[in-house]
């Protein structure tokens, strides 16, 4: 497993963050599309907010979502509806360049049909994964890949509905095939709750969160707290 762990102080966390997603995307290729998939959760609720101010442009920018929860995107629980808040109000970012969950008739339509689109750009048309951020429950999970669910099995799909035994709702997510295709994985894990979970993955490779790989070293952004109870 290729890691790559930074400390970062809790007090600046957010700005950290923002200047170093902000100088991903200012520093692309231009000429070239570079496809960001997006995390929920409130640490990126405001990095979000702030790329909206310090990012110099947009164009060939494309925005997906690792997950979303299958509700409206005007629900109060819709990831989508969060980076739209926060990003899409405040920055020119062309709608054809905007790829959100499709919320359809049901989780598996909803699922099958960003997999296609998914496979149009990834597969067909060979499109790079550019950069992928991820979030960190205190459980272990990460993106809608929580303990215990089906989809941790899946070799095939690269997006799949994913039932969460305990959880409001049915939740849609992108698999361990569609993250492995990544160029560069960014886990964002802020809060001291989240110190033994951190333990677990980057010491004993356990939950969903140990399991992701990608094509380039997987980069875990912790704070101080997260940080906390590793032993080096």
């Amino acid at each position: 497993m290729n890691r790559k762990i930074d400390v970062i102080d809790s007090d600046s966390y957010a700005q950290e963050v923002t200047e170093r997603i902000t100088q991903a995307l200012n520093q692309r290729d231009k000429s070239q599309p570079f496809h960001f998939f997006l995390s929920g959760g409130s640490t990126p609720k405001v990095v979000y907010a702030g790329l909206a101010e310090t990012v110099d442009s947009w164009e060939n920018v494309h925005l997906w979502w690792g997950d979303e929860r299958f509700v409206p995107h005007d629900h109060a629980d819709s990831n989508f509806r969060m980076v739209r808040e926060q990003l899409l109000s405040r920055a020119e970012i062309p709608s054809p360049q905007v790829h959100p969950w499709p919320i359809l008739s049901t989780p598996e339509l909803s699922a099958e049909t960003y997999d296609r689109e998914f496979r149009d750009f990834f597969v067909e048309q060979g499109h790079s994964l550019s950069l992928q951020l991820l979030g960190m429950g205190d459980d272990g999970h990460t993106a809608s890949l929580f303990p215990g669910t089906n989809a941790l099995q899946e070799t095939e799909k690269f997006c799949v509905r994913n039932v969460v035994e305990g959880k409001e709702s049915v939740r849609l997510s992108l698999t361990y095939p569609a993250l492995e295709m990544s160029e560069r994985v960014v886990f964002l894990v802020k809060g001291a709750g989240k110190s033994d979970a951190v333990v677990r993955v980057l010491e004993r490779g356990e939950d969903p969160a140990g399991r992701v790989e990608a094509r380039g070293p997987v980069e875990f952004w912790l704070d101080s707290e997260a940080a906390a109870k590793l032993s080096k």
